[in-house]
């Protein structure tokens, strides 16, 4: 575990390599995964602005390199360069017009919008440059997906079909391998 909500660092985390996972238990003991994130995302954003509890641990979903940045340190150069402050704001503003739009489909799409933008949102990978992270590859298995969206993994697996049926996704040749084929066309049906 590299980060937890209870906050005994204050601290970002820079992805160099590999994945971490953003998660949470509920009272019941149901974990939920939020997200997976790869290389380039720094988080949890917030520290830079409050020493406030944190609401998901971070864990590596597989062999990483994690860079620790006290938060303090970070501010510091920040206020040194204060036109940085803008990319921090222009980044914390784009991941929640991302959340908003993965919410919106939550909450009123169907599975299939649920999951395309879900691999999206991975694909994408949470920063400004506008182009993939991952490249299509998405290092996910069927079960972590079924965690993050809530449903069985026999769901997921019927849902994936159909959107490699639509050719918008290619599965197999191993363990956690799935390759997005035309986010353009993912994109288009998150949207729809």
């Amino acid at each position: 575990m590299l980060g937890h909500e209870d906050g005994s660092r204050r601290e970002l985390l820079v992805v160099v390599s590999g994945s971490l996972e953003v998660a949470a238990v509920n009272e019941s003991g149901r974990r939920y995964v939020n997200s997976l994130l790869g290389p380039r995302h720094v988080v949890p954003l917030v520290r830079l602005l409050d020493d406030v509890p944190l609401s998901y641990s971070y864990d590596a979903h597989e062999d990483s390199v994690v860079l620790h940045i006290p938060a303090d340190a970070m501010i510091e150069v920040l206020d040194g360069e204060p036109v940085l402050w803008r990319e921090v704001a222009r980044l914390a503003l784009y991941r929640q017009r991302l959340s908003v739009g993965s919410l919106r489909a939550q909450m009123v799409g169907s599975i299939q919008r649920r999951l395309a933008a879900t691999l999206v949102n991975m694909e994408m990978g949470y920063h400004l440059s506008g182009s993939p992270v991952r490249e299509g590859l998405v290092q996910l298995s069927q079960a972590d997906l079924a965690a993050m969206l809530g449903l069985s993994r026999q769901t997921i697996n019927k849902e994936l079909s159909r959107l490699r049926d639509l050719g918008l996704v290619e599965y197999g040749g191993g363990y956690k391998r799935l390759r997005i084929v035309d986010l353009q066309a993912l994109q288009r049906l998150v949207e729809s």
